[in-house]
């Protein structure tokens, strides 16, 4: 039966980008299966199957790493070359070098732009939507709780997909066969933002989608919800300037919901014990992508971060990627104090010694190392990946602070990060919105908010924040900003049989 959910779902897409119809007396059709009047255990496996389809989407595919943390990155080192257009945000013709002939298969550039498997996500969550009921001896909460679910993976699958390309088709039905044309962005981010309002509204208790639901943040929560509606409207603050006020005095409101920022129901790990934020399931931790060796769940390890900022493990080769000696004086200063240089750096500031002669290591970044292996393969972070976690939250609550005019409330915010750290804290002589930037860039490094970062709040365009003085990083115009030069081209296969969808033209 699960074979035909498969053929059944693949049959749905392709014909809603493709611009096929649907046979619905087809043999694979899922309304009225066997499989939607069966038992509990069968909505379990389909729920588990969307969130294995959100992990294929972005761990198998270096989805976090190059459209995140590596474009327009002050990165250097000996595979440099590999992504120097990437770095340079010639998109054009990082494409050309990469899937040259529009396949959308290759992990570092193919998979990425080929939004089907993103939009694998956004189809199964609205099928699930529409047929959890038709599952035997089923409560009505437990509908509820998997339409949850499903509601904030499909937001979340849309927001991944907007920071890409800005438009794209939207759609909430079940079994959707019509060729879509792309949906402004704006639109998209405000219909999520409704659709996981009104989830929260119909659930003033908190049971439907509670804090922490007995499955660690390797499921949707609250505060995944309430840290994703952040993120949306710091986007739609940047897309939509006019507004942005309101925008930001969004994001204070729904920081502020049930004090929930403030440690209630997840708290910031001391630095003793960071390595276990990113192991997964700390109370740091919002939402996670599970890693499982044991059960071969493992990611794209050629792909992740971790694998390209550390020694092979341990032996003296250097790291794929090195971070510009410029940049990191600038994020952590010699001189100062702060517990991440000591937890999350080897050789940062100092020489390393072997066979009793100083030498000089490459940089080495070890804040995600937590080496294991699968069989033959050595996977240097077997934890899972971190999409949110508490200082994320509160970093885009003191950035809207900030913006707000609240410039006292938005410093407190930040130094709890800072204290958290060890570092001195920030005071009313230091550039407050530098130092908040600087701060999440800081703490938030390799896991995957630098470009989107770089972008929403425009400082892509201030050679200050994007390059740096040994010409490393890469700085935008405001002509090209507002061009798209800050999207991902659209893949071909996106176009057939589809003459709606349109590419985005200052790649083409």
């Amino acid at each position: 039966m699960l074979k035909y959910i498969s053929i059944g779902l693949l049959l749905v897409f392709t014909s809603i980008l493709g611009g096929c119809n649907l046979d619905t007396d087809d043999e694979s059709k899922l309304p009225g299966d066997k499989f939607w009047t069966g038992p509990q255990a069968n909505a379990h496996a389909f729920m588990l199957s969307i969130y294995q389809s959100l992990r294929k989407a972005t761990t198998s595919n270096g989805f976090f790493l190059y459209s995140g943390d590596v474009r327009c990155a002050p990165i250097t080192g000996q595979h440099q070359n590999d992504y120097l257009y990437l770095i340079q945000n010639d998109m054009k013709n990082y494409k050309s070098k990469k899937d040259w002939n529009e396949e959308g298969k290759t992990d570092d550039f193919g998979a990425i732009y080929n939004w089907k498997q993103m939009y694998e996500v956004v189809q199964s969550a609205n099928i699930m939507i529409e047929e959890v009921v038709n599952i035997q001896n089923i409560t009505d909460r437990e509908v509820e709780s998997y339409r949850a679910e499903c509601r904030f993976l499909r937001s979340l699958a849309y927001f991944f997909m907007v920071r890409l390309f800005g438009d794209v088709p939207y759609y909430t039905e079940a079994y959707f066969a019509k060729p879509l044309p792309r949906t402004d962005k704006t639109t998209v981010l405000r219909n999520c933002l409704s659709d996981l309002q009104s989830l929260l509204d119909s659930d003033p208790d908190c049971v439907i989608l509670p804090w922490r639901n007995g499955k660690g943040s390797q499921h949707a929560n609250r505060g995944a919800a309430l840290t994703l509606m952040m993120h949306m409207n710091m986007w739609l603050a940047f897309f939509d300037e006019e507004n942005m006020s309101t925008y930001y005095s969004e994001v204070k409101r729904l920081a502020e919901m049930n004090s929930w920022i403030d440690g209630t129901y997840y708290q910031l790990q001391p630095m003793n014990q960071i390595s276990q934020v990113f192991k997964g399931d700390s109370n740091e931790g919002l939402f996670e992508i599970a890693q499982n060796i044991t059960t071969g769940e493992i990611f794209k390890t050629n792909h992740m971060w971790c694998s390209k900022v550390v020694y092979e493990v341990y032996s003296k080769n250097a790291p794929a990627f090195t971070y510009s000696t410029v940049f990191l004086k600038q994020l952590y200063p010699e001189e100062g104090e702060d517990l991440r240089k000591e937890y999350w750096f080897n050789y940062l500031y100092i020489e390393g010694i072997e066979g009793g002669t100083s030498t000089t290591y490459p940089v080495e970044i070890v804040k995600m190392l937590n080496s294991d292996r699968y069989g033959s393969t050595l996977i240097p972070n077997s934890g899972n990946f971190v999409v949110f976690r508490l200082a994320d939250a509160i970093l885009l609550y003191a950035e809207a602070l900030y913006k707000l005019g609240d410039y006292d409330k938005a410093m407190q915010e930040v130094n709890r990060i800072r204290e958290r750290a060890g570092a001195t804290l920030f005071t009313a002589n230091d550039d407050l919105d530098a130092s908040i930037y600087w701060e999440r860039v800081r703490e938030l490094m390799g896991e995957g908010h630098y470009f989107y970062d770089l972008v929403r709040t425009k400082k892509i365009i201030d050679a200050s924040f994007a390059t740096f003085a040994d010409e490393s990083g890469h700085r935008e115009t405001t002509a090209n900003l507002k061009q798209g030069s800050w999207t991902w081209p659209i893949y071909k296969g996106a176009l057939e049989n589809n003459s709606y969808i349109s590419k985005n033209m200052y790649w083409e």
